[in-house]
């Protein structure tokens, strides 16, 4: 049976970065978050873990990092994957926006696509934080600073040099640290 051109784009490998936090157990639940997306996704790309404040809300520093990979899934499968995770970690199915997490998995990036509103309970992509926290823009530079922000039009590297000096980026405090994996 021949496939239609539009179904083999869509089973096309896309580089797929997700943002990883965590504020409770920090040290045991991103090393059992790597794990887990490991086990899923074997070609793991994993940037520096770096602790920043908490955003939004009074609670223990986060620990924060990106990982990114290649696959064929779905936006919905990828997102599922991170939801399974998420909760086998002890992070309710519900939770408010701004408080501590056991465990927080965001899609930031799923290739060049962009979507904002979707209505089937994707996510907004690319992430707004991408280009407004610290903490997702800086491990996403370190593992892809020649890509290019698909709305953007600049590289991560740019992007991050930019955020640098402005007014959000010097509010922001980020602290690479000495990870022991």
């Amino acid at each position: 049976m021949m496939q239609l051109e539009s179904e083999k784009k869509e089973h096309k490998e896309k580089l797929i970065s997700i943002g990883i936090g965590s504020n409770i157990n920090r040290e045991e639940n991103i090393r059992g978050a790597i794990r887990a997306l490991a086990e899923q996704y074997p070609r793991l790309q994993v940037s520096p873990v770096y602790e920043s404040e908490a955003l939004g809300f009074t609670g223990p520093p986060f620990y924060n990092l990106v990982v990114s990979f290649y696959s064929a899934q779905t936006l919905l499968q990828v997102q599922q994957c991170c939801k399974t995770i998420e909760e086998n970690f002890g992070r309710p199915a519900e939770t408010e926006k701004y408080s501590s997490r056991t465990l927080d998995l965001d899609i930031l990036l799923y290739g060049d696509r962009v979507q904002t509103g979707a209505e089937n309970g994707e996510p907004d992509l690319p992430r707004t934080e991408v280009l407004t926290s610290a903490f997702v823009l800086k491990p996403l530079a370190d593992l892809h600073p020649l890509h290019h922000h698909p709305i953007e039009q600049q590289n991560y590297l740019e992007l991050w040099k930019q955020f640098l000096h402005s007014d959000v980026g010097q509010q922001q405090s980020l602290t690479v640290v000495s990870f022991r994996w």
